[in-house]
């Protein structure tokens, strides 16, 4: 057993607790969290992104998707707990396994602050089955990690309307309208990323998410941020002021929420659920920012575009840079790549961070498809198979994410073939035409095709909605062919909406594959039948052809490819220098069946 996980029962014991819940999250539902709420990973060693830890008396579980099957299995063995993979048609739900190993009458305990709304509700109706009791008050992650990290306290600074395109009061506005049409008096939402949104506020909080920790109420006049006020950039402040938004101390939300007269919307699904619970005359309905802030406004969208010409030139030179160093036979890692990739975008002009930690992974390490290269452990790329890098950054003007698979050497022709199929799918769905009213449920199926008809597929989404220098995944649009309820990114697709085409291909011990662009919805044609949609793509970067099987492509898929990569090269080479442009118009030269 670890000794984390001997602490945590030894809590466990003291409180009287039969089960724990320790999930992914933080306070405010977020993906990416800080060091502060990393106990998930303390108490199980597993780094992925998600993930629930069940820890009993005598054993624990770690539920996570299919993205992290492979590294989950890696980092959990010998610790104590086990994989369970969701899914699976062998693996229980999180309520089964504790009703099958918790007595009648028994406590299950998880921090109510860390649980949404419609998480406490699952859990309670199955706890009720053997009489369970729920603890939501309890923080036994903290009581038994006694170096735990700080809250962090970062400065804020304003998002100016120049990114934003439109104004605190603008956005305060259209978020009263919506709460006065669902009779509403008062809003609250824990989410950071529509708090940052709403108020064009960010901060440097949790890595690769630019947002402070907060929470907001918001009422038919006025408001409060709840917010160390200290932290806040004078600019931030005076803006809030003339707003009508007062600030409060950031615990303060849980005092004033149960104080709140008349009805208050809020979304159950995100809300946490010692907010949620507190509550006396809820609306329970989902919160109006989430598609305010997917549907990009002009300025955004135009943002996004600037965003990835700069990104392309980085990752440009990053390719040109690979290949020069191998060829002169240096020896390159997945980290010491990831660290020149990164020096790459910061000598961008817009450049803030990196969206997320780079994934850089060589053959088989990229067949898990969220792998991360081990710094103390650094694998070298050799001249031969694929080498995959899925990697973006958020630059002021917007936020981007792309994988490219690049051939370092000699394929199989299984590699091949692979590369191949996965690219047809790629393109169909960035060429796909859709009438309004369309979700990526329909619109799956054209990335999965060229796969599903060899018998091949891959566990993960096809591609997920991405923030305007917010969070690299954001709801809720998304593509993937059944829902998936709690992730909520299954809506009707809408213009301005930005998502992620990034079909793969895993093969355990021998390679990975993704093929990945950013697509912005825009405006197709009108007919009797009503109007259509189609996507446009924001990512410019060229797909390396080296690793296409031509002969198995149909024409107008080497149509769409030649296209692209015109566009790419007409685009991007006046940034590059004579070299640099000579190099790209090298890899956008048009190919031939």
């Amino acid at each position: 057993m670890n000794q984390p996980l001997k602490q945590l029962r030894e809590k466990m014991a003291e409180h009287n607790v039969d089960a724990v819940i320790i999930p992914t999250s933080d306070f405010h539902d977020t993906e990416y969290v800080c060091d502060y709420f990393g106990a998930r990973k303390h108490f199980s060693g597993f780094t992925g992104s998600a993930g629930v830890l069940v820890v009993l008396k005598d054993q624990a579980g770690l539920w996570t998707d299919g993205r992290y099957f492979l590294q989950a299995a890696r980092e959990l063995k010998d610790s104590g707990v086990d994989l369970m993979k969701m899914g699976m048609p062998e693996t229980p739900s999180i309520e089964q396994y504790i009703l099958d190993h918790v007595d009648n009458g028994g406590t299950l305990a998880f921090d109510g602050r860390c649980i949404s709304m419609h998480a406490f509700e699952k859990y309670q109706d199955r706890m009720n089955e053997k009489n369970i009791r729920i603890e939501t008050s309890l923080d036994l992650a903290g009581e038994a990690w006694p170096d735990r990290p700080e809250l962090p306290a970062t400065e804020t600074f304003h998002f100016d309307e120049k990114y934003t395109g439109k104004s605190m009061e603008e956005k305060l506005s259209e978020l009263r309208e919506a709460m006065n049409k669902a009779g509403a008096r008062h809003h609250v939402t824990n989410k950071i990323d529509e708090v940052a949104w709403l108020y064009n506020l960010r901060a440097h909080d949790i890595p690769s998410f630019p947002v402070a920790l907060a929470y907001t109420i918001v009422d038919e006049d006025g408001g409060t941020l709840y917010i160390d006020e200290s932290r806040l950039d004078a600019t931030s402040a005076q803006l809030l002021k003339k707003a009508g938004i007062r600030t409060a101390p950031y615990d303060q939300v849980y005092d004033d929420a149960k104080a709140l007269e008349g009805q208050v919307l809020m979304d159950r699904d995100f809300i946490n659920s010692r907010i949620g619970r507190s509550i006396e005359n809820p609306i329970w309905q989902d919160n109006p920012i989430q598609l305010m802030k997917a549907c990009k406004n002009e300025t955004e969208v135009n943002g996004f575009r600037e965003a990835h010409k700069q990104d392309a030139v980085a990752m440009i030179r990053f390719w040109k840079w690979l290949e020069d160093e191998m060829k002169a036979g240096h020896v390159l890692t997945e980290t010491s790549a990831a660290d020149q990739l990164h020096e790459f975008r910061a000598a961008q002009p817009d450049f803030i961070e990196e969206s997320f930690t780079t994934i850089s992974a060589y053959g088989a390490n990229a067949s898990m498809p969220h792998y991360h290269p081990d710094h103390e452990h650094p694998v070298v790329i050799e001249n031969r198979g694929l080498y995959l890098v899925d990697s973006g950054g958020h630059y002021y003007p917007g936020t981007t994410d792309i994988t490219r698979t690049f051939v370092v050497g000699d394929l199989t022709d299984e590699e091949k073939e692979a590369f191949t199929r996965v690219l047809q799918g790629h393109i169909a769905l960035e060429k796909a035409v859709f009438p309004a009213g369309a979700r990526g449920l329909n619109l799956d199926i054209t990335a999965r095709e060229p796969l599903w008809k060899n018998g091949l597929d891959f566990n993960h989404g096809t591609g997920h909605g991405v923030g305007h220098v917010l969070s690299v995944h954001e709801g809720p649009n998304g593509f993937r062919w059944r829902i998936v309820p709690e992730r909520k990114d299954s809506c009707v697709l809408m213009p301005g909406m930005v998502t992620s085409d990034e079909p793969g291909l895993y093969v355990e011990g021998k390679y990975g594959i993704r093929h990945e662009n950013l697509l912005v919805t825009v405006p197709a044609f009108e007919t009797e039948f009503g109007q259509f949609y189609r996507h446009d793509a924001l990512t410019l970067v060229p797909f390396d052809v080296r690793g296409l099987n031509v002969k198995e492509m149909e024409q107008n898929e080497i149509d769409w490819l030649n296209a692209y990569h015109q566009r790419v090269y007409d685009e991007i080479s006046p940034r590059l220098n004579e070299e640099e442009a000579a190099w790209l118009n090298e890899k956008t030269r048009p190919i031939h069946a």
